[in-house]
């Protein structure tokens, strides 16, 4: 009852008031309470906190409670919780008293224009039929008005779902008996009681599709405090393999597989040239069976809708709004240059190629935040077109203007960046609002520009909450697509609708019938001393949409047996029709449920089927091992990649032949290659040659000083700056007295020393950096590398992590320029984790080394040698014991296809 004004016109009553203004009047007032006191709640919330009053005052206008009467209930026993929820709620009547000169609240007008109407008919009946169908006179005024026409000389009222089967006892114990709220016929008990009529007097319309259904379904849905009727009533009953044979039950493991078996039932349904609805309060099961129906190029007539909020225009709005005025994150940019809005006409080629040249650039120059500076910058190392960058320097110096804090003028200023990104960089004009999502999009910012006398102050996060609710309020019907015979219908839809076949999905506790909202404002007490609905209201409703829909002519039961976090519970209604077949063995039912479940698993079984891989003899994938010619192969390595060349040749052939280097990502993650090139720098400066250790205090101070800056500089997360300072700061001692030691012992000769080095008897050079060189005061050069986590032990070091060995040759070999050659006596690993530690091998001054330079370059050039040869291929993750993490590469070499356990065989490409 949404038009009274159609029926009745010329009402004498004020316009009501629009529902965005109503959410910015009443937010107004919640942030004014708030400011008075702030730990009410945050004033972010305020928008929230307004729209969950305004649904209370909607139930409360519509069951006629006046806001005075919230003065009248006593928390004097209640937690002090209930108090500071009713200072809020005072908010409601300081509202109504606000918008009394510009309008009235628009569920009061409602309520009071079917009362005008009501008293209208019942004084001058009018002379043509007037019938009310398909409500249950759940709400006061929707009862009010069902009584007046049910007493006009020519109304009549259709209650649909109407229980036939139901005893009188029952009838009449709904309305004595407490808590049959939950009961399906208690709001038609409640209605005829008013009436002063019983349920005999209530005349058929129709005849059932099955009677014996009815009395099944019926006798299931007893009253918890008469289920003993199920005992003298069941046999009564009759065979029940013919009371169900137009019941299907499935019973999906997952979601998904729920959502597939309902659409094979809709997809057979339209083969046999029936009409097929699925009924469910579900909305995701809705949009996943919508989905699966798409392979048909079935779309179904759904009910429900997109959310504007999810729609193209919408996204494009909501993108838009979180770029104005504040750092433009190039993620986020990049975003919503690439959205399909975005220069729609023939520039689109062009554009889409300046803006993923951008992209590559911002990644490879870590940039995370896009200016004006650095898009002059990129510009032209990127190949930017100069109209392209024109265009978006002027974006970005359009969203960088402080916006206005009026709503109309945010919302102008919205619509036109919107439209002006929209429009790209050629004369195109924009395609946002071409469609009829889009001119539905288009409706609703209208509302925000007409809103022009509201003067309150609208922060622009304020405005991105009030656009989010206002898009997703509305919905978007694909009609000109939709197929005549698929329907995916609410609960409340399928009331005045109905098909030849029904399925009634996701039936679970807390989806059909679903757990009742908490109410943050009342309790049950308070709710019943306001006279207010109580929770078992929703459910009761539930459980009469489930009545009505299952007697349709054909009905499909369907549940998932778990969600994607735990297992779930059958509807409670499902559970008592399967209880009652179970207890009547006489009658035949165990078998007919056992019928039920095996038509429900045909169209499991064909759904699965049909997601199931065609089966094909194909040779098992081999693990990669390119053999690319020796012309192409690379000839030059560096030192750290002579162990992912041991470990994971197929990664150094991508890199270094491929020339493929992986794109860094827009949010820089503080992952262990972040923390050690940090700290790299950190010591770089502090154990720098000129550094001065003379005062451990004055020492410890420059290291805080230089971690600070490297630390502010590098990494943007404060929290993780302080974890991996914290770090630093335990092992401040440690590391001091170790410099010291060193010291003493040794002259510092080279930091960050970059070298290369010509193997020889081969083509190939190694090149590398060397964190630290320092000369030992007897003769002979040290080696140090830095370790943000655990040394690696002597076993590592031999067989796979070789970096400082080789290093050691390149420095015996005039590889590290300014370092003068010398023995290398000795390589130190200083680990800098949890447990410090350092790790030192000797190369020389023992008799008998583990390890000589002589047989690391021996080894090296049979290394590089082999892999010189064309017949040596470059096989993934040939060590997988040792690459426990995901290798950059992995997706290309089909890692997880192909057996590690099967010999590689190069394959020669090229």
């Amino acid at each position: 009852m949404t038009e009274v004004d159609r029926v009745l016109p010329g009402l004498d009553l004020p316009s009501a008031v629009s529902s965005l203004r109503r959410r910015l009047e009443m937010a107004e007032l919640v942030k004014a309470l708030i400011d008075r006191d702030p730990t009410l709640a945050p004033r972010a919330a305020a928008i929230d906190l307004a729209d969950s009053l305004a649904r209370l005052l909607d139930e409360m206008q519509g069951e006629g409670v006046p806001v005075e009467a919230l003065d009248a209930i006593d928390v004097g026993d209640e937690s002090a919780h209930w108090a500071r929820s009713l200072a809020f709620l005072k908010v409601t009547g300081t509202y109504l008293d606000s918008i009394s000169e510009h309008g009235m609240d628009a569920e009061a007008r409602r309520r009071q224009a079917i009362l005008m109407l009501c008293d209208a008919w019942r004084r001058t009946p009018p002379p043509y039929p007037v019938i009310v169908a398909g409500s249950t006179g759940s709400r006061a005024p929707t009862a009010e008005l069902m009584r007046t026409v049910a007493g006009l000389p020519l109304g009549a009222v259709v209650l649909p779902g109407f229980d036939r089967d139901l005893p009188e006892n029952i009838w009449s114990s709904l309305l004595s008996r407490p808590g049959s709220d939950d009961h399906p016929q208690y709001r038609f008990a409640m209605f005829l009681h008013s009436l002063e009529l019983t349920a005999g007097d209530v005349l058929p319309l129709g005849t059932p599709p099955d009677p014996a259904r009815n009395r099944l379904i019926s006798l299931s849905l007893r009253p918890a405090h008469v289920s003993d009727q199920w005992l003298s009533e069941g046999p009564d009953l009759g065979d029940l393999l013919s009371a169900t044979s137009g019941l299907a039950l499935i019973e999906a493991p997952q979601p998904a597989d729920e959502a597939g078996a309902i659409a094979v039932a809709l997809r057979e349904a339209v083969h046999q040239g029936r009409t097929a609805a699925l009924i469910t309060p579900d909305l995701m099961l809705g949009r996943r069976v919508a989905a699966a129906m798409e392979r048909w190029d079935i779309v179904p007539d759904n009910s429900a809708g997109v959310p504007l909020s999810l729609t193209a225009s919408g996204r494009f709005l909501r993108q838009t709004v979180q770029l104005i005025a504040k750092p433009v994150h190039a993620a986020d940019l990049i975003a919503l240059l690439k959205h399909p809005f975005v220069a729609a006409g023939p520039e689109r080629g062009p554009h889409m190629l300046a803006a993923q040249s951008l992209e590559v650039a911002l990644r490879r120059k870590n940039i995370a935040f896009v200016t004006l500076d650095s898009v002059g910058t990129l510009a032209e190392g990127a190949g930017l077109p100069e109209a392209w960058t024109r265009w978006l320097s002027g974006v970005l110096d359009a969203l960088a203007d402080a916006p206005p804090r009026d709503l109309a003028g945010l919302a102008a200023l919205h619509v036109s960046l919107a439209e002006k990104i929209a429009s790209g960089f050629g004369s195109h004009p924009p395609s946002l609002w071409d469609d009829a999502t889009g001119r539905a999009v288009r409706a609703v910012i209208d509302t925000f520009l007409a809103e022009t006398s509201f003067t309150g102050d609208i922060a622009l996060f304020d405005y991105g909450r009030l656009l989010d609710k206002a898009l997703a309020a509305e919905s978007a019907r694909e009609l000109d697509r939709a197929h005549t015979g698929v329907m995916i219908w609410g609960t409340l839809e399928a009331r005045v609708q109905g098909a030849e076949r029904v399925i009634l999905g996701g039936l679970n506790e807390g989806v059909w019938p679903e757990q009742p909202s908490p109410d943050p404002w009342l309790n049950r007490r308070m709710r019943a001393a306001l006279g207010l609905l109580l929770p078992e209201r929703e459910i009761g409703l539930a459980a009469h949409d489930y009545q009505q829909a299952v007697a349709a002519p054909e009905v499909v039961l369907s549940r998932a047996a778990r969600t994607e976090e735990s297992e779930t519970v059958p509807s409670r209604w499902l559970n008592r029709l399967t209880n009652l077949l179970s207890g009547l063995p006489e009658q035949n039912g165990p078998e007919a449920l056992r019928q039920m479940r095996l038509r429900g698993d045909v169209f499991l079984s064909h759904s699965a089927a049909l997601d199931s891989p065609t089966v094909r003899r194909t040779q098992a994938p081999r693990r990669p091992c390119p053999a690319p010619p020796v012309a192409a192969r690379a000839k030059k390595y560096s030192v750290t990649e002579l162990r992912t060349l041991v470990l994971d040749p197929y990664a150094v052939y991508a890199r270094r032949i491929l020339g493929l280097n992986p794109l860094p990502p827009f949010l820089t993650r503080p992952d262990a290659r972040m923390k050690g090139t940090v700290f790299h720098e950190i010591f770089e400066r502090f154990f720098a040659l000129d550094a001065d250790f003379a005062d451990a205090d004055t020492a410890a101070k420059r290291l805080r000083d230089i971690a600070e800056d490297r630390l502010s500089h590098n990494v943007p997360m404060p929290a993780v700056r302080q974890h991996w300072w914290g770090q630093l700061a335990e092992n401040s001692d440690w590391l001091i007295d170790g410099e010291l030691r060193r010291m003493a012992r040794s002259t510092g000769v080279a930091r960050e020393a970059r070298g290369r080095f010509v193997i020889p008897g081969t083509a190939v050079e190694i090149v590398g950096k060397a964190d630290r060189i320092d000369r030992l005061r007897d003769g002979g050069l040290v080696i140090y590398d830095y370790k943000t986590g655990s040394p690696p032990d002597s076993k590592d070091v031999r067989n796979f992590d070789r970096q400082l060995l080789v290093e050691a040759v390149m420095a015996e070999g005039s590889g590290f320029p300014g370092v003068d050659p010398d023995i290398v006596a000795e390589i130190v690993h200083i680990g800098t984790g949890r447990s410090p530690k350092e790790a030192s091998i000797l190369l020389h001054g023992i008799d008998t080394p583990e390890f000589t330079t002589a047989d690391v370059l021996s080894e090296l050039v049979d290394l590089v040698t082999a892999y010189g040869r064309a017949g040596t291929g470059f096989a993934s993750r040939r060590g997988m014991d040792f690459v426990p993490y995901d290798g950059d590469y992995d997706h290309l070499a089909r890692v997880g296809e192909w057996d590690p356990s099967q010999p590689t065989v190069p394959e020669k490409i090229g």
